[in-house]
């Protein structure tokens, strides 16, 4: 056995009336995913020297249904030295996404009873240390990063955890999980020690997906449990990581878009009457300070949504979708897409308002013009 790996004794485990099988070898990986920047560029970072990076494109198995389903720009991730968290060994790893993101993955290997994972999940979900441990990686990188941020800003982070069994004690199938341990699966996945309602486990089972006997993905809001082989849990959790990157930025979008409505909303656009003379300036400030806004905005959004292709319905297709689902991502998105409507709105009226304030201003100019030619020719009769 590794040195790494826990085992099920090394845990106070409470009593559990849902056991479920003994695990011979399996994982728990921690995600702590934060938008760091409008974009990072993945080719300078390479060249920093930063750490020993690879290329993660996704590694998909063989599925019999044609699809395609791939980064457009790969991500760059290194792994990083093992060390020490809550007397445990674990092994982290980082990875950097060209629209922003930093995914930190802390990885403790396992092997025991049903319970002890469960307790070890929960330990873990519950402590402070993780994410303390992971925003010291991030800091420490993105000092040595810097140079390949670009619009750097502070750090957006949310969390998943993924519950990973690659063999079981006894040889057991998808099937024979979901139907021998339903309620053991349930507790796990919500990391609760005893059973939970039936309402409860219902929900926690809904988002279900597995393509052989061989392999079982349980998607959950903030974790997810998946059974398959090394190479299949890998794409699989590739998947979710990106899914959740998205949801990072999607909630780095919507605070800018509440931050941007509220200095919007002081403008008094409505109740306030510009200066004559200044009040073409003004809107037309905050004509460009809108636009800059909605294209930024647009433009981030666009670059993280067509970061993974998908074509077809195969397998990994239909399971980002279902991830996506899990995770709320149209949710997000029709809440920001709402907001930037409510912005461009304003922003026609501030254009609309600079375009009156610039006709005035003109039509002044001309009568003064007027004016002013007038009293000449008052001036040139009079001599």
């Amino acid at each position: 056995m590794m040195k790494s790996e826990i085992k099920s004794s090394q845990l106070k485990i409470s009593p559990d009336i849902n056991s479920g099988p003994i695990i011979e070898r399996g994982s728990l990986h921690a995600y702590f995913i934060y938008d760091v920047a409008d974009t990072i560029d993945l080719l300078r970072l390479q060249n920093l020297g930063v750490s020993e990076f690879r290329q993660a494109q996704l590694q998909l198995k063989a599925v019999s249904s044609p699809s395609y389903i791939q980064f457009a720009v790969p991500p760059l991730a290194a792994d990083l030295p093992a060390t020490e968290i809550m007397g445990l060994q674990v092994r982290p790893r980082i990875k950097f996404y060209d629209y922003g993101t930093v995914s930190i993955r802390l990885s403790f290997d396992y092997n025991g009873s049903w319970s002890g994972f469960g307790e070890l999940a929960r330990e873990l979900k519950q402590s402070e240390q993780l994410a303390v441990i992971s925003s010291q990686i991030l800091q420490k990188t993105l000092t040595q990063a810097q140079p390949a941020l670009n619009k750097e800003h502070d750090p957006l982070v949310e969390d998943y955890f993924v519950l990973e069994v690659e063999s079981f004690g006894a040889e057991l199938t998808a099937s024979d999980l979901l139907a021998n341990h339903k309620d053991a699966l349930a507790s796990l996945i919500l990391t609760e020690t005893g059973p939970v309602t039936s309402i409860e486990g219902q929900d926690a089972l809904k988002v279900i997906f597995s393509f052989l006997q061989t392999d079982l993905t349980i998607v959950h809001w903030d974790a997810a449990f998946v059974f398959d082989t090394r190479e299949g849990a890998e794409a699989v959790e590739n998947i979710l990581e990106f899914a959740n990157t998205q949801l990072v930025e999607l909630r780095t979008y919507d605070a800018r878009l509440d931050a941007e409505l509220d200095r919007i909303y002081s403008w008094n656009i409505a109740r306030e009457k510009p200066h004559w003379f200044l009040g073409h300036r003004k809107s037309e400030d905050r004509t460009d300070q809108l636009r800059n806004l909605l294209v930024d905005i647009r433009e981030l959004s666009d670059r993280s949504n067509n970061a993974l292709k998908i074509i077809g319905d195969a397998f990994y297709a239909r399971l980002y979708r279902g991830i996506a689902l899990r995770l709320g991502l149209n949710d997000w998105q029709q809440q920001i897409d709402s907001k930037l409507d409510s912005i461009g709105e304003i922003y026609r009226f501030v254009t609309d308002e600079a375009q009156h304030f610039r006709s005035q201003f003109l039509e002044i100019i001309i009568i003064v013009l007027i004016v002013v030619e007038i009293i000449i020719g008052v001036l040139r009769v009079g001599r």
